[in-house]
């Protein structure tokens, strides 16, 4: 058996938090050296490729700072950017929101909690159908599963047109869980007992309109325009929504997004090249648990991953200004 790597997960993270290029394990040896820790780039490589994180150890350290019983769950999945990497594992072409157009990368599914000001990672799947046969589609009810499980009772569950096929909304209809998502605008809708039309075509008033749902029931949609003049269409399960429900849970849906931004721009998480499977599962999950720590600051301090990731690099900057003024 081989022995365990003399660097712990919180070595890592804590690298992470501070770094700003792209990440290594000599690099990360180099800056516990600077400080006299000794650490070398060996035991961060044997971290990363024999331990095994998982998502239960991002659970345990989430599951005090919420609210099980309140707040909202809000599932969407993001890529972690490999456009130019061959060789590393778990790489699959899929679409980007970000690039809006195929990529190569990683596929990051997760399920967060927030309560309109704090965002919290609870679970997440690496979108791997090679290793595991999964689909996206059933990470997404894996995780809403073992959420509720786990005690937690949110208002809404959130996600995206991508996961509102009927399987998945009878799933949560069957665990008793009230949905909003966004319908494509073919998704067929009976709004007047007259045949099935496709949700694009049927007028809908501000205050949202009650439709029967092909294949599964009565749901309220509503319509909005986008930034771009597209319309955009949104249905729950809650009848009684109104149009000031509808945008506010339209905003919360941002959440995530704000949240995929953050673990990219700040964590890291797209900037390990690591290629084995296992070292890139254990890089997301400090990256991960990373955010954690700035999400549990900003709560605290109300200084946003931002501020804090600059007051880090501010030292280093006003280290070297001070070198070089011989201040």
């Amino acid at each position: 058996m081989p022995p365990l790597p003399k660097c712990k997960d919180l070595d890592y993270i804590h690298f992470l938090m501070a770094a700003q290029c792209d990440v290594s394990c000599v690099k990360a040896a180099e800056c516990y050296s600077e400080i006299g820790i000794s650490i070398a780039h060996d035991s961060f490589n044997r971290f990363l490729s024999r331990q095994s994180l998982t998502n239960e150890t991002l659970w345990n350290e989430v599951q005090p700072y919420i609210e099980k019983r309140s707040g909202w769950l809000v599932l969407d999945d993001s890529v972690i950017d490999k456009n130019h990497s061959k060789f590393i594992q778990m790489t699959y072409y899929q679409w980007s929101g970000k690039h809006h157009k195929i990529v190569k990368g990683i596929g990051l599914i997760s399920l967060v909690w927030t309560d309109g000001t704090v965002t919290y990672p609870l679970d997440y799947r690496l979108y791997d159908p090679n290793d595991d046969e999964k689909t996206k589609n059933d990470h997404f009810r894996e995780m809403v599963q073992i959420a509720i499980e786990r005690g937690v009772s949110p208002y809404f569950v959130l996600f995206d047109s991508w996961y509102s096929g009927i399987e998945n909304l009878k799933f949560l209809r069957n665990l008793g869980l009230n949905w909003f998502t966004r319908l494509k605008k073919n998704r067929q809708v009976n709004p007047d007992k007259s045949g099935n039309v496709g949700v694009g075509t049927i007028s809908i008033p501000s205050e949202g309109l009650e439709v029967h749902l092909k294949k599964y029931g009565f749901i309220r949609v509503f319509q909005s325009v986008n930034s771009r003049g597209s319309n955009r269409y949104w249905a729950t399960n809650f009848l009684s929504m109104d149009y000031a429900d509808r945008k506010n849970l339209q905003s919360i849906c941002w959440t995530i997004e704000n949240y995929h931004r953050v673990i990219k721009e700040v964590c890291c998480v797209e900037k390990c090249p690591v290629r084995k499977r296992i070292a890139q599962k254990n890089h997301i999950n400090c990256a991960l648990r990373a955010y954690l720590r700035f999400e549990f600051s900003y709560s605290e301090s109300g200084l946003s991953p931002y501020r804090i990731k600059w007051e880090i690099q501010k030292q280093g900057v006003s280290k070297f200004l001070k070198d070089k003024y011989a201040l």
